[in-house]
C-alpha cells in the first residue's frame, strides 16, 4: 500500500522546461546533471570490455550510429533526418537464451532513442500529502506516519566514503558484476541459501553483506566473502532479531543497503543485488549484458502478476511498483547520482513507510515514464528487444525484467507459469514475494514455498534420511469433481471456483488433522499431500477467483502452505514433526524411503493386485490403539501411506485426555482465517464505496469496501465460514465469503462405520 501511496501522489504530473535535470526531491544540482550527460560519452571507457565480456556502451545527448568492427566500437555522428535516434546494428548471430555464457552473441537491429526534455513533478517526495490536501482521508493519514529521524552520527556515518577497496571485495575486478546480498543473522538460512543456489550455478563473484556482527563471523566460517557494513549502527537497538517487512528497523535496513550500492559503484562495480529470499535458478549475465539490456543503466524486477501483458512488452506493468529485490546497477555517474539521491531519500525522510523500494519507486516515477527504445513490432517482448524506458526525470535509462523469469512469488508458486508455459523458458530467479505465514521470529512460510519447489538447499541430510514417516494418498485428500477439473475464465466461473475451493478445503482439513493425530500416535512425521486451491489468496479484489492480473491463470493450483493454515502455529506446541508435499519425489531422499511403503486401505476391497504391495486393511472408526496393532508388523517401515482419512472414519486416541490436548495443539495450527471478495458479485451489489460519483467515498480496505463494515467486524459476527453464503444471495448485500472452516474435534467426531 505504501508504494501505491508513492506512485499515486507522484504519478505522472509535470511541467515541462527547458533542458535536463533532475526535480527539486532528488537534491541534485544542475552541474551534478551536466556530469551525468557528459558520462554518456566517457564513463563506458572506464568500464571496458572485463572478463565477462561486457561492452558498455553509451549514447551522448545528440544521437550517435553505434556499429561493430571487428570487435572494436566505432562512432559516427548520425547526420541523417531523425537526430533523436541512434541506430544499433551487428551481425551477431542470433540470441541463444538458454546459453550460461555471459558472452553470447546477440543480434541487435533496434534503435536507441534519447531522452525527452525533462519534467519538474510537484515536490511529492519531499513534503508527501498534507493534511489540508484534497487527497483521500486514507491517503493523508498514511502520509503523516511519523518515524524518529536517524541522529546526526548515523547520517554522518552513512556519508562516509570508502578510502581504497576493502580487503573483503578485492576479489572483484573493477568493471565486473558482483552478485550481491545483504542480511542480519536473522536470516542467515535465506543468506545460506542464497550462496548455495550461486555455488549450484556456479555465479562467481559472490559476496554477503553483513548487517550484524553475528551474520559476518558465520560468513567468514564459511568462507563466504563479506564485511560488516557501513552504517549499520542504526540496527544495533533494534528490539527484535528477526526484521519484518514494514517495521522501524526494516526502513533503516534499507539506510545501509543504499550506501553499500553507492559504494560498489565509487569502486566500478556492477552489483547484481538481490535479497536474500532470492534463489538463482540460471545465470542472468547473459540476458543483462546483451541486446537492449546492455544499454541499461539499471535492470529490476517487478511486482506485476500479470504475465500476459509482461510477455507483450508495451509497458502495461509500468503503474505496478518496481522491486529493488532482484536489482543490477552499472557504475555510470548517471546510475551514481541516482543512487545518492535515493540514499538520501531513504536516510531523510520521516515519513514511517519511506523505505527503500517506495523510495526507489517515487524517484523513479519523477517526469514519467518514457520510451528509450524502439524495436522492430515483430521483435516486441522477445529476450534481446526488451523495452528500456527513461526514468527519474529523464536522468537514468532503465530495464524492467520479465516477471516470467525473474519471478516474482505469484508468477513463480502461484500461476506456476514455468509450469503451464514451458515456452518461456525456466526462470533465472524467483523472489518469494506475494507471501504469507511469516513470523516475528522467522519467516516460515517463504521457507516452505521454496522446499515445496525443491528450492531449499540448506536442510541437513538427516531432514532427508532419517525417522519413519506417515502420508495420505493425493486421491484420499482431494475431491473428485465431475466434469473439467480446471475452472474456465467464463463470467460465472467464480463461484464455481470458491465452491470447489470450499468443498476440497473441508475434506483436506479433517484429513490432515487425522493424519497429524496418527503420525502423533505412531511417532512418525506427516508427509503432506498434495494440496489443491481454487480461489486464490489475495490482499484484494479477485475476478474468476484470480487475482486482478492474473486473470488467465490455471486453477487449481498447487497450494503454497501459507495460502491454507496458521503456518508459524505448525513449529513447536504443535508435537508433530512434518515434511512438504513432494517430499517423496525430491531426490534428495534415499531410494530405501521411497520405496519402502506400505499401504493403508480404510473400508472397500483389495483391488490391488501387485504383490510387492504391502497392504493393511483397516475399517472406518478405527482408533490410534487400533490403527498402532494393525500396522505392529510393519513398524520398521520407512512410509505408511493411507488411502483416506475423512471425517469419521478415524476416531481419536482412544483417551478423552489426549484427544482434548491434541484439539488444541492442532487447532492452532488448522486455523485460517481469509476473505475472498468478488469483482462480478461487487458489480451485480452496485460497486459501493468505490469513489465514483454516486457509490460513495473510494474505500481503500478491500472487505469494508465490498461489506461495508470492518474486516474485523464482519469476521466477529460471521455464522459460518466455509461455505457459499453471500454471493448467491438477491440483492447482495455483502460480496466476500470467508474461510476457513475448522474441523470438528476429535471427542465431537461421529465414528463411522463400514456401513455408513
Amino acid at each position: 500500500l505504501a508504494c501505491a501511496l508513492a506512485l499515486t501522489a507522484t504519478g505522472a504530473r509535470g511541467r515541462r522546461r527547458q533542458g535536463w535535470g533532475l526535480s527539486s526531491s532528488m537534491s541534485m544540482s544542475m552541474s551534478a546533471r551536466d556530469a551525468a550527460d557528459s558520462s554518456y560519452d566517457d564513463d563506458g571507457g572506464a568500464m571496458g570490455d572485463d572478463a565477462l565480456g561486457l561492452d558498455y556502451v553509451h549514447e551522448s545527448l545528440v544521437a550517435r550510429r553505434v556499429t561493430r568492427e571487428g570487435g572494436v566500437l566505432a562512432e559516427e555522428r548520425e547526420d541523417g533526418d531523425d537526430e533523436r535516434h541512434s541506430r544499433v546494428a551487428s551481425s551477431s548471430s542470433s540470441l541463444s537464451s538458454s546459453s550460461s555464457s555471459s558472452n553470447t552473441s546477440w543480434s541487435e537491429d533496434f534503435t536507441m532513442l534519447d531522452p525527452p526534455p525533462a519534467l519538474v513533478v510537484s515536490n511529492m517526495n519531499g513534503d508527501g500529502v498534507h493534511g489540508s490536501s484534497t487527497h483521500p482521508k486514507w491517503m493523508r493519514e498514511m502520509w503523516s506516519a511519523q518515524t524518529q529521524a536517524l541522529s546526526a552520527s548515523a547520517r554522518l556515518e552513512l556519508e562516509t566514503k570508502l578510502q581504497g577497496v576493502p580487503d573483503a571485495l578485492k576479489h572483484v575486478k573493477t568493471g565486473e558484476q558482483l552478485f550481491v546480498t545483504f542480511g542480519t543473522a536473522s536470516v542467515k538460512d535465506f543468506v545460506f541459501n542464497w550462496v548455495e543456489s550461486t555455488k549450484k550455478l556456479k555465479l562467481e563473484p559472490i559476496f554477503v553483506g553483513a548487517l550484524d556482527e553475528e551474520m559476518f563471523q558465520l560468513c567468514r566460517s564459511r568462507n563466504i566473502p563479506s564485511m560488516l557494513l557501513t552504517g549499520r549502527s542504526v540496527l544495533d537497538a533494534r528490539n527484535t532479531q528477526f526484521i519484518a517487512h514494514g517495521s522501524e528497523s526494516f526502513k533503516k535496513m534499507g539506510t545501509v543497503k543504499t550506501k553499500f550500492v553507492e559504494d560498489l559503484l565509487d569502486m566500478g562495480v556492477a552489483p547484481i543485488l538481490s535479497d536474500a529470499d532470492v534463489v538463482w535458478m540460471r545465470d542472468p549475465r547473459p540476458v543483462f549484458n546483451n541486446g537492449t539490456y546492455k544499454y541499461a543503466d539499471i535492470l529490476i524486477s517487478t511486482d506485476c502478476i500479470d504475465t500476459e501483458a509482461d510477455r507483450n512488452d508495451t509497458g502495461a506493468c509500468n503503474h505496478v511498483n518496481f522491486n529493488t529485490g532482484i536489482f543490477h546497477i552499472r557504475p555510470t555517474e548517471r546510475a551514481k547520482a541516482f543512487v545518492a539521491a535515493w540514499k538520501n531519500l531513504v536516510t531523510t525522510s520521516t515519513i514511517a513507510w519511506m523505505r527503500d523500494q517506495p523510495a526507489f519507486n517515487i524517484l523513479t516515477r519523477d517526469g514519467g515514464i518514457h520510451p528509450a527504445v524502439d524495436v522492430p513490432k515483430h521483435a516486441r517482448g522477445l529476450a534481446g528487444y526488451r523495452s528500456l524506458v527513461y526514468v527519474a526525470n529523464a536522468t537514468i535509462r532503465m530495464g524492467v525484467l520479465p516477471n516470467y523469469q525473474f519471478s516474482n512469488g505469484h508468477t513463480y508458486f502461484v500461476q506456476e507459469h514455468q509450469k503451464y508455459h514451458v515456452e518461456d523458458g525456466d526462470p533465472y530467479a524467483v523472489h518469494t514475494t506475494y507471501q504469507y505465514g511469516d513470523s516475528s521470529s522467522y519467516a516460515y512460510g517463504k521457507r516452505e514455498r521454496l522446499r515445496q519447489h525443491g528450492l531449499w538447499y540448506v536442510d541437513p541430510a538427516s531432514y532427508w534420511s532419517d525417522g519413519k514417516f506417515l502420508t495420505v494418498s493425493a486421491e484420499g485428500s482431494q475431491v473428485q469433481f465431475d466434469g473439467d477439473s480446471a475452472v474456465s475464465t467464463d463470467p460465472d466461473a467464480y463461484i464455481t471456483a470458491i465452491t470447489r475451493h470450499f468443498e476440497e478445503d473441508k475434506l483436506r482439513r479433517v484429513t490432515i488433522r487425522n493424519a497429524l493425530a496418527l503420525a502423533k500416535a505412531l511417532g512418525r512425521a506427516l508427509i503432506l499431500p498434495e494440496a489443491r486451491c481454487y480461489c486464490d489468496k489475495i490482499w484484494n479484489t479477485l475476478r474468476g477467483c484470480r487475482a486482478l492480473g492474473a486473470e488467465t491463470a490455471h486453477l487449481p493450483y498447487a497450494c503454497p502452505m501459507d495460502h491454507i493454515y496458521n503456518l508459524p502455529a505448525w513449529f513447536g506446541a504443535l508435537g508433530v514433526e512434518f515434511r512438504h508435499d513432494g517430499f517423496l519425489k525430491d531426490e534428495r531422499v534415499p531410494e530405501t524411503i521411497r520405496s519402502d511403503v506400505v499401504r493403508v486401505r480404510v473400508g472397500g476391497a483389495d483391488n490391488d493386485d501387485n504383490p510387492a504391495h504391502r497392504t493393511v486393511n483397516l475399517e472406518p472408526g478405527f482408533d490410534a490403539k487400533t490403527a498402532a496393532d494393525a500396522l505392529s508388523a510393519y513398524a520398521d517401515a520407512a512410509v505408511i501411506e493411507f488411502d483416506r482419512l475423512d471425517d469419521g472414519v478415524f476416531c481419536g486416541f482412544g483417551d478423552p485426555e489426549a484427544d482434548a490436548d491434541f484439539d488444541s495443539r492442532a487447532s492452532r495450527a488448522l486455523a485460517s482465517e481469509q476473505y475472498f471478495c468478488f469483482e462480478e458479485a461487487y458489480i451485480k451489489q452496485g460497486k459501493p464505496n468505490n469513489g465514483e460519483p454516486g457509490h460513495g467515498e473510494y474505500q481503500p480496505q478491500v472487505v469494508e469496501r465490498h461489506c461495508g463494515q470492518p474486516e474485523s467486524s464482519m469476521s466477529a459476527t460471521l455464522m459460518t465460514r466455509g461455505e457459499v453464503s453471500h454471493i448467491t444471495r438477491e440483492p447482495i448485500a455483502c460480496s466476500c465469503e470467508w474461510a476457513y472452516a475448522s474441523p470438528r474435534t476429535l471427542a465431537q467426531t461421529t465414528c463411522r462405520s463400514s456401513n455408513n
